[in-house]
Parts: C-alpha cells; sequence; structure tokens
C-alpha cells in the first residue's frame, strides 16, 4: 500500500496501523512514542509491546536521524525502565518502514555521561549527533526495511511470524517455490550497489547477474559453501573468472560500492543457506533468472541439466528401436536438444 507524501503524519499513522497492524492493540500511548503495536499476552493479561516507532510524513526523512530520535525519546523519559522493552524499534513515512531488534540498540540506554535531557526532534544538538555516530553502523548493518507498495506481503509476512509473543525473530526462508521472486527483489536492492563489474562484458563469458545471486544464497556467513559457481562471494567480494594468462592464475573480484550495506539489510530478511534438498533444483533451474533474450540466443547453455540428460536417453532410445543403419540413412541426432522456457 503506497500513501500520498501530502497526508498528515496522525492520518499515516492510522492508515498504517489499519493495512499492516489490524490484528493488534494500536491504540495504546507510551510516553512520547509516536507509534506502539502491542498484544495481550493471555497468561498473566498484560500488553506486551511489539514495537516502538517513529512516524514522518512525507518520504525525504533520514530513517536512521528517525531511530535517533526515538532512541533520545525513549532515554529522555526512562521509558525502557517503567515498561517491558518491545521486540522491535521501529521508523517509517510514506514511503518505507524499517525495524531493528531492540537488543541491539539496548546497551545505548547505558552509555556513560550521555546528556539524555536534550529535545529529541532537534537534530542538530551536539548530543544528536553523537548519538547518530555512536548507533549509525549498527542500525545500516542491522535494518529490515521494506518498501510500502512493493513489500507489502513481504511486510505482512514479517509481522505474522515475528509480532507473536514469545517468539524469537525468524527470517523468510527461500525455496524452490519462492527463489525467482527473491531474485527479482534482489536485483533490484543489491546489484546496483555491485562494483567494478562490466556486466555486458561477463555476460559474453556466460556470467550474470544470476550467477552473483547464487553465490550469495548458497553461502553461510557471507562464504559461498557451494563448488563449481561461476561466481563465489567471499565475505566482502565476489570472485569470477578464473583463468591463467602465461602460466599466473588470475581471478576477477567485485566489491560493494555502498560498503555493503544494502546487501547486508537485504539479506537481514532471509535465510542462508535455503534447505540443501532445493540446492541441485535451484541450480538446475538456473534458466529461469535469465532474461528472455539471452535464453533465445543461447537456448543450450541455459538447458537445464536434467532436461539435457533426458534428451540424451531419448536419443539412445532411438538407436536401439531405429537401428544404426536407418540413423545412417537420414535421422539426425540432437546435440543436445534445445529447450526455450517462458
Amino acid at each position: 500500500m503506497a500513501y500520498s507524501n501530502y497526508i498528515k503524519e496522525e492520518e499515516l499513522k492510522n492508515k498504517v496501523a489499519n493495512d499492516f497492524f489490524n490484528n493488534f492493540d494500536h491504540t495504546k500511548i507510551i510516553g512520547n512514542i509516536d507509534f506502539c503495536i502491542a498484544a495481550q499476552r493471555q497468561h498473566d493479561n498484560e500488553l506486551h509491546s511489539f514495537l516502538w516507532a517513529e512516524a514522518k510524513k512525507g518520504n525525504k526523512c533520514d530513517i536512521y536521524e528517525s531511530f535517533v530520535q526515538l532512541i533520545l525519546t525513549i532515554g529522555k523519559a526512562k521509558i525502557s525502565e517503567k515498561f517491558m522493552p518491545p521486540s522491535f524499534i521501529g521508523a517509517f513515512d510514506a514511503e518505507k518502514i524499517a525495524f531493528i531488534q531492540y537488543h541491539i540498540i539496548s546497551k545505548i540506554f547505558f552509555e556513560n555521561d550521555f546528556n539524555w535531557n536534550v529535545t529529541p526532534s532537534n537534530h542538530e544538538t551536539k548530543e544528536f549527533k553523537h548519538l547518530y555516530k555512536l548507533v549509525k553502523e549498527s542500525l545500516e548493518y542491522n535494518l529490515l526495511l521494506f518498501k510500502f507498495g512493493n513489500d507489502d506481503n513481504l511486510l505482512k509476512k514479517f509481522i505474522s511470524d515475528n509480532f507473536v509473543y514469545g517468539k524469537n525473530f525468524s527470517k523468510f526462508d527461500i525455496t524452490k517455490n519462492n527463489f525467482t521472486t527473491v531474485y527479482l527483489h534482489w536485483m533490484k536492492e543489491v546489484k546496483p550497489t555491485i562494483s567494478n563489474v562490466d556486466w555486458d562484458e561477463v555476460k559474453q563469458y556466460g556470467i550474470l547477474d544470476a550467477d552473483f545471486y547464487l553465490a550469495d544464497i548458497l553461502s553461510n556467513d557471507n562464504v559461498t559453501i557451494k563448488d563449481k559457481l561461476y561466481v563465489l562471494l567471499k565475505n566482502n567480494t565476489y570472485e569470477y573468472d578464473e583463468h591463467f594468462h602465461k602460466g599466473r592464475l588470475f581471478v576477477s573480484r567485485a566489491s560493494f560500492n555502498d560498503g555493503q550495506k544494502a546487501h547486508a539489510q537485504f539479506w537481514n530478511k532471509y535465510n542462508r543457506p535455503p534447505r540443501e534438498e532445493f540446492w541441485n533444483y535451484i541450480l538446475e533451474r538456473r534458466d529461469l533468472l535469465v532474461p528472455q533474450d539471452i535464453r533465445e540466443r543461447k537456448g543450450s547453455y541455459f538447458t537445464p541439466q536434467c532436461w539435457v540428460e533426458l534428451s540424451q536417453n531419448i536419443w539412445l532410445i532411438i538407436l536401439a528401436t531405429t537401428g544404426r543403419k536407418n540413423i545412417m540413412s537420414g535421422i539426425v541426432p540432437p546435440a543436445p536438444v534445445i529447450f526455450l522456457l517462458d
């Protein structure tokens, strides 16, 4: 659900609450916190907070500044000492909403010699700027970011999976049913941050952006764990196109133009790697990640291996039933059969 940049903050809060948090109590007011989401605990009838968030109208806000303002609001009134802290803190405007697990920033409230008695909405104080520097890196690499409109289904699933009392944070699983959808999101959010790659040039050697995506999903702690891929992820660098020249091995490398922040935020939402039972299927259906024009020009190259094997088996059956003599008289074998997939 996309929202107008011109609606007031209170209207935006009401719309977000109704569209995404309608199954929860979104009427509770805690201190000066803009937006609170809670639910009744069955065993003691107490309200448990899932989210404390800062809201801003329009779409031009610095999401990190919104988090800092929220942290100052919580710290100034010592709200986390008066109420049980939430599972997440968040920030949103008309374009996006972001979450971070509360425990990641909780140590901030024990910061020594920090003046909490400043106005949280004043972004020009030295305290605000100091806190911004202090938490920005943690926010950048741990943020869970969703765009209204584009990510509505993901956002709703995130809320249903994680706004459950007593449940630990859970990421989305990648399966054979959704790996193509995740790839489309990866193309928008991660690919533009990969630097030092001439995509047209590497395409001539059969290396595609999809191979960088496969290196990502088949990895653990940002290290690709599946061999025989065209591209490997090694921490903050992709390696590809190994070749020998004058007896020396050369490896092409690609890094990130944003310090790997978008990459980290994207994969904060998904479990990697998928269950091992899906690995072969995902690799065999690499063709589903290939643009139509390339499949049409290089159909055999992107034919799934299982289909190639099937075509070869069919040819062996033809051999056995027609005989070599008939084949020599005019039947031409496939080499291999080319399947063009829509």
